[in-house]
């Protein structure tokens, strides 16, 4: 599986990693950590530049959550009013939600939970959080969460040789435990009400 990952990066260099910080906001919640330790393990055997690889995958989230934040400010609030009601999300309720919703942390920290940093930036256009202070917590966020996990694989490798396989198997791991974890969670304050 490395010299497939290997071969794709020396054919089509930092683009992928590019696309994958940008589907990884974008796209569907996947545990794009794994994929970032993995990076930095191949950082540090050399077989791809640290920083090259780094910038690449922020940028990448960056734009992604550009493109979310601007889904969100055009059409977020017309699909909400529109199919919300199918999903239990009333104008009310939403507007409830925002209201006491600590947007600033849910930025920052949301980055590090899946499913909630593919959504958090639907939700803030929608709330029409101003644009600086969404790009600066964008970029302080996707920054340390991508150099964070980076960083772990590259410190890991020194001490630890992990294969690929198991990253990607502790990564589906981690989120389908999210995703047990979320759907309980819902279906307790469902029958609360």
């Amino acid at each position: 599986m490395e010299s497939l990952i290997l071969d794709y990066l020396s054919k089509y260099g930092y683009v992928i990693l590019f696309l994958a910080g940008l589907f990884g906001i974008v796209g569907i919640p996947a545990p794009e950590e794994s994929l970032f330790v993995y990076i930095g393990m191949l950082a540090k055997n050399g077989s791809i530049s640290f920083a090259g690889a780094a910038a690449a995958l922020i940028s990448g989230a960056i734009i992604g959550m550009a493109i979310s934040y601007t889904l969100g400010r055009i059409i977020g609030q017309p699909l909400l009013d529109r199919y919300g009601k199918y999903l239990g999300v009333t104008k009310k309720r939403l507007r409830k939600t925002i209201m006491n919703w600590d947007l600033s942390k849910s930025l920052f920290v949301g980055f590090f939970i899946p499913g909630i940093r593919q959504f958090n930036p639907y939700f803030a256009g929608i709330a029409k959080f101003t644009i600086p202070g969404f790009m600066a917590l964008s970029v302080l966020g996707a920054s340390m969460w991508v150099l964070m996990y980076m960083s772990a694989g590259f410190l890991i490798s020194s001490y630890i040789k992990i294969e690929p396989l198991y990253l990607g198997i502790a990564g589906a791991l981690f989120f389908i435990i999210f995703i047990i974890r979320f759907i309980v969670k819902w279906r307790k304050s469902s029958h609360s009400r």
